[in-house]
């Protein structure tokens, strides 16, 4: 159970850090070049809507922890572990890369008040919803 609990953890590490690199820092060369070309081919041979989910994190991270489980599971083949825990853990990491993201593109609202007599009232608030 140990080890179901490692790869687990394992293949939630890959699939956060692939689309960290593939969805948030592709604007940057070396993996500009490979989201273009990964684009280019889901958008030849799939459909063009299917490309369109490499441009949000939340949505790609499902399909790319099918790829981490892929190669988590080809691993505890050879370990002796077996492992293939896909949607379920496709959820759990949709669900911890959104709550990431909302917790690190938290902002500030800024309400301005302005009275009959041109008083200005500024009132700031954290955006928790």
């Amino acid at each position: 159970m140990i080890n179901f609990l490692i790869f687990l953890f394992l293949s939630c590490a890959i699939s956060f850090g692939m689309t960290i690199a593939l969805i948030e820092k592709s604007d940057r060369w070396p993996l500009k070049r490979i989201r273009i070309i990964i684009q280019k081919f889901i958008h030849d041979k799939i459909s063009w809507r299917a490309a369109q989910v490499l441009f949000c994190s939340t949505c790609s991270i499902f399909y790319i922890s099918l790829l981490s489980d892929i190669i988590m599971c080809i691993i505890g083949i050879f370990v002796g572990v077996p492992y293939f825990f896909w949607p379920l853990s496709g959820f759990i990491m949709v669900g911890f890369t959104w709550v990431t993201i909302e917790f690190l593109n938290k902002e500030k609202n800024v309400n301005i008040f302005i009275d009959k007599n041109d008083n200005v009232d500024i009132e700031e608030n954290d955006n928790i919803e």
